[in-house]
């Protein structure tokens, strides 16, 4: 199947009117696709040349945009078009004419409108074929309400037939148009963006187009005969033959056949075996005067009702006369062929990969000849004798191992007994491994039954040999014959038996605690992650360095899954400013297994980052400054330490001092002379609670030892004064 393809493009474009001529290509063919692709300015609506279709029509903000199309007369070739718009504007268009398309109008579908701005980007909106996938023709059309605004870069894969259009009138309207195709087997595509020439102050228009492509053409076979033999007439049936056959034939299996009849429906011929063997599956080519095809099978079938058969030589015998391979020259080889028909009917007949009769109902003679794979050529035919007498030594076909892995069953050509030598002699190639019974199976004596020492698992990969003791393993003719010693025969295992476990738990990563400082009381959580599920005893624990001192975080949960956590509490003391370390595991009395019991490895594996993991254990040290004074406003000093918030509480009264430079103040308001408790409380920045400080303040009205010296003075002074007064 070819893709679509455009054939001739064109472009144009009208001045400001209501009747807008659409240029079309010079060269166009009947039944050809004709695109447009056009501008239009302002919001008129535009009904579309007669014959044409609408694919869309779209206001893209600051002007219109439209896709319309139909099928191709032949006659529209050089010719401009006209449409009516609803609005006297100008317009812009880009026309493609496009070969090897569909010819149907719903095989050309359009993608959505996607609107840009004033940018120099137009990035088409994607779109899917209805149909799916096929050898579809994307097309990306960009349309700018600017002259000026056409492809500089086109989306990526569109690289066929780029075309632009611009219309410049700076009184009736100025537009753009930019479109390109690509070849593409897809369903769908959603192309990457144009690159206009300028951003404008204009809207653009982006689409995606996609058309698909015409049906294939040539012979349609549909009937072959099931089977042929050679010099048999045969017919097939069909469409698309051509009336004559010119240079048009048949072939099977390559060997050109002879034609007796054609018609554009149906060809009959006289079959020719040719360097065929017989056998199914064999393609029957048709081809045509103009060189198309279509293909069937037939089998090749021998001229008598007493059947064929075909084997392929393995180890054949040369030296013994009751091998077909006897005698033959050139000599027969491993991977050569023998063909035979039974044109006797002697029933049943059936040769070995060693050339010799391994089934016949009735002696007699029979044809075969041989294929020589070195230089595939067939040779002579030949006659041979069958005797009713078995002489072939039976062959392992095939050998399996059950899904309980118990036992390995080896599937013989032929039905099979114990002779005097007895059942040993068997191998299996797994080391440490031996088969300790053989027998034939019960229920269907073409089996042997090998009993493996331990069970095969799912992981074994092994073969089998058989060593002859004479009198062995044996067919069930008159005078058997034994199973051929044998070495490296192919085990298909089925398994689905697991080794044993005797691996260990194995870490595979270690989360540690979200970045950040953690304080007295804050949980430390690390989370050993396993590669399988570990059952724990007892309380392991995780060895951290917290600052230099050795600190254990223990396990607290998961034991049966394949994630244990481990957490360590911050203790008052505990202080690490750049980073705690996790260098181990410890069990610490306890155990860590999987379901096997199989001791887990402590090796620490991708331990996630610690050095973010700081540690503030110290608690601010905070005090409250005592004071007795005989200012009824006074304030309370003290220190603050690290402490990023305080609670001051006075007689009951809750303050809020703010710490500075390791000191706060606190002003109280007016308060009675009277004694005051107080009391101080703390939080650094971590979370860390301080110690909380006392103290007593005294609000009084003398202070003892200050005044007594003066009092005498004072009241010296001052008596007379309040006695005269009285």
């Amino acid at each position: 199947m070819a893709f679509p393809s455009v054939r001739s493009a064109t472009g144009g474009s009208s001045s400001n009117g209501t009747s807008p001529a659409f240029s079309l290509p010079a060269t166009i063919s009947a039944g050809d696709l004709i695109i447009v692709f056009a501008g239009t300015d302002s919001s008129a609506t535009l009904t579309v040349p007669a014959g044409f279709t609408a694919i869309t029509q779209d206001n893209a903000g600051s002007f219109m945009s439209h896709i319309f199309a139909k099928v191709a007369s032949g006659s529209e070739g050089g010719t401009s078009p006209t449409g009516t718009l609803s609005g006297t504007e100008s317009s812009c268009h880009v026309a493609y004419a496009i070969q090897d398309w569909s010819g149907n109008l719903s095989d050309v579908q359009a993608s959505t409108i996607a609107a840009g701005g004033s940018t120099d980007q137009a990035d088409p909106a994607s779109v899917t074929a209805s149909w799916g996938s096929d050898d579809n023709l994307f097309i990306a059309a960009a349309i700018a309400d600017y002259w000026n605004q056409t492809a500089t870069a086109w989306p990526t894969g569109y690289t066929g037939n780029q075309t632009t259009q611009q219309h410049q009138d700076e009184f009736s309207g100025t537009q753009g148009v930019s479109v390109a195709t690509r070849e593409l087997a897809s369903a769908s595509d959603d192309p990457s963006a144009f690159t206009l020439a300028t951003t404008s102050n204009q809207t653009n228009a982006a689409y995606t187009v996609v058309v698909k492509p015409a049906a294939a053409f040539g012979p349609t076979l549909d009937t072959v005969p099931s089977t042929a033999y050679p010099g048999q007439s045969r017919t097939v049936t069909g469409t698309g033959f051509g009336a004559t056959q010119g240079t048009g034939g048949i072939t099977i299996g390559g060997v050109t056949q002879t034609i007796t009849a054609w018609s554009d429906t149906s060809v009959t011929f006289t079959a020719v075996l040719g360097a065929n063997s017989y056998g199914t599956g064999k393609t029957v080519e048709l081809t045509t005067d103009d060189d198309t095809t279509d293909t069937g099978t037939i089998e090749l079938v021998a001229d008598t009702a007493s059947g064929f058969g075909v084997v392929t030589m393995s180890d054949p015998n040369t030296t013994d006369e009751s091998s077909v391979a006897f005698g033959a020259t050139p000599t027969v080889v491993t991977g050569d062929q023998f063909e035979w028909e039974d044109f006797n009917a002697l029933g049943n007949l059936v040769i070995d990969a060693a050339g010799f009769v391994s089934s016949v109902d009735t002696a007699g003679v029979f044809r075969g000849r041989f294929w020589d794979a070195t230089d595939g050529t067939w040779g002579s035919v030949n006659t041979f004798t069958a005797s009713t007498v078995d002489e072939t030594a039976p062959t392992i076909s095939s050998a399996s191992v059950p899904t309980a892995g118990d036992n390995i069953a080896v599937q013989i050509d032929e039905p099979m007994q114990v002779g005097a030598g007895g059942s040993g002699g068997w191998t299996i190639s797994l080391g440490g491994v031996s088969v300790t019974t053989a027998a034939v199976d019960g229920s269907d004596d073409t089996i042997v039954n090998l009993t493996p020492s331990r069970t095969i698992t799912d992981e074994d990969t092994f073969t089998i040999g058989y060593t002859q003791p004479g009198d062995g393993f044996q067919d069930q003719a008159d005078t058997p014959n034994d199973l051929a010693t044998l070495s490296g025969q192919a085990v298909t295992n089925n398994s689905t038996q697991e080794p044993p476990d005797v691996t260990g738990p194995v870490i595979q990563s270690v989360g540690v605690p979200t970045a950040g400082t953690y304080a007295i009381g804050d949980d430390l959580s690390f989370t050993v992650n396993w590669n399988e599920a570990v059952t724990v005893t007892g309380t392991p624990a995780l060895n951290l360095d917290i600052g230099g001192s050795s600190r254990q975080a223990n396990y607290a949960s998961g034991s049966g899954a394949a994630a244990l956590v481990f957490t360590y509490t911050v203790q008052e003391g505990d202080e690490d400013t750049d980073g705690i370390a996790v260098p181990s595991l410890t069990l610490d009395g306890g155990t860590l297994q999987d379901g096997s019991g199989n001791n887990a490895t402590l090796t620490l594996n991708s331990v996630g980052d610690p050095s973010v993991v700081l540690v503030d254990g110290i608690r601010p040290v905070i005090s409250i400054n005592p004071l007795t004074t005989t200012d009824t406003t006074p304030i309370l000093t003290g220190s603050a330490g690290d402490a990023t918030s305080l609670t001051l509480v006075v007689n009951s009264v809750t303050y809020n001092p703010t710490p500075s430079g390791g000191t706060w103040s606190q002003q109280l308001p007016e308060l009675a002379l009277d004694t005051y408790p107080v009391t101080l409380n703390g939080v650094d920045a971590n979370g860390n609670e301080a110690v909380e400080a006392q103290a007593v303040l005294s609000v009084v009205d003398e202070i003892a030892g200050t005044n007594s010296i003066l009092q005498p003075v004072l009241r010296s002074i001052l008596s007379p004064i309040f006695e005269d007064v009285l």
